[in-house]
């Protein structure tokens, strides 16, 4: 089947969609270099308010090139808002937002044409191919038609959709069209690569495919900057940042965020959690509050569970003892774990890279 080139109504048809904003101003013009020992992203003071609602409180961070660098932590804390400035979509409050040396708002449309952009709600066109969702993209950035054909039939290729690729977007399943919004993001070879909750409502298997694709990717050399609150996705991540409330809480390695918690943890599931949390505490120990457990931090966890299970007042149905994870590390931040057990001030009205709300 010989792949169409859309049409001009086509093209108009898909500028007018919330995703087509990103390719709208995006042209073939001659974009001046930006500074190549500038870092993949530099924030400084950045603040997003939405009416008396501020999403976004002061954030300062810098990814450099060639960096997996993963933003982590539960709905509504602030990872889209933040996520959607460096994309060019929303513009902030006060502070600055740098990509590829370039200002995100003074300099939006250099910005667009260096970067790839997977979208947490879907941006392919459903009645197009997946070969013709590629070559569409590829005439947004004024790529010829024959090397937009060629560009879509390689990353088909590397993706593993090539034997899809003449099918309607639509007949594809879940984990198909995951990936051809990858490939989409890809038609530019971009030198950054910006992922917001890019596998949200896949199943396990799908998550880790996608992943290993990008994994590929990243060690190409491009730089990957993604947003998730899924844990074992962050943990590919050379460095994560915790985000709460608008704020960065944490910015380390993933070892080094663990590490701070030191030794182990315990974990009780009781028949009165709190009775449980009031013991421990009257006994010295400092149990994290709230959660859907009793959780303990301790030097030597192996050497205080005895003693503790043999004297706790009330019935334990499950003890552990685990290394410290994100989910530990965040909890013991915030008080609250990356499923967001309560509405911060922070949050506001809900959605997307997409929407029109901050999250």
């Amino acid at each position: 089947m010989q792949p169409l080139v859309p049409s001009v109504r086509w093209q108009k048809k898909f500028a007018s969609r919330p995703a087509g904003d990103f390719v709208r101003a995006v042209t073939a013009a001659a974009l001046p270099p930006a500074a190549e020992t500038a870092p993949a992203v530099e924030v400084c003071g950045l603040v997003k308010r939405y009416g008396k609602v501020e999403a976004l409180r002061g954030i300062d961070l810098t990814v450099q090139r060639g960096e997996r660098f993963a933003l982590l932590g539960p709905n509504g804390a602030g990872k889209t808002t933040l996520f959607s400035i460096l994309a060019t979509l929303r513009a902030p409050t006060e502070g600055t937002a740098r990509v590829l040396g370039r200002d995100v708002v003074a300099e939006r449309d250099a910005v667009r044409r260096e970067m790839g952009i997977v979208f947490q709600e879907p941006a392919i066109e459903q009645r197009l191919s997946g070969r013709d969702n590629l070559l569409l993209m590829g005439l947004f950035y004024g790529l010829k038609t024959s090397v937009a054909r060629r560009r879509a039939a390689e990353i088909l290729g590397q993706l593993g959709l090539a034997d899809a690729a003449d099918r309607p977007a639509k007949t594809l399943s879940g984990g198909q069209r995951r990936k051809l919004e990858l490939a989409r993001a890809l038609v530019c070879d971009p030198r950054i690569l910006f992922l917001d909750e890019a596998t949200l409502g896949l199943d396990v298997d799908g998550r880790r495919g996608f992943w290993a694709q990008v994994r590929t990717l990243a060690a190409a050399g491009r730089t990957v900057f993604f947003t998730t609150h899924y844990m074992e996705e962050a943990e590919v991540a050379d460095r994560i940042a915790l985000i709460d409330a608008g704020r960065i809480v944490a910015l380390d390695t993933p070892r080094a965020l663990k590490a701070r918690l030191g030794g182990g943890v315990i974990r009780l599931q009781t028949d009165d959690d709190a009775q449980a949390r009031t013991w421990l505490e009257s006994r010295g120990f400092a149990p994290e509050a709230g959660g859907a457990e009793v959780m303990l931090v301790h030097a030597d966890p192996a050497a205080v569970l005895p003693e503790v299970l043999r004297h706790l007042p009330v019935k334990v149905h499950r003890a552990t003892v685990n290394e410290p994870s994100l989910e530990d590390v965040f909890l013991k931040l915030t008080g609250r774990g990356l499923g967001g057990d309560a509405p911060t001030p922070a949050q506001g009205p809900s959605g997307g890279a997409n929407g029109r709300g901050p999250a």
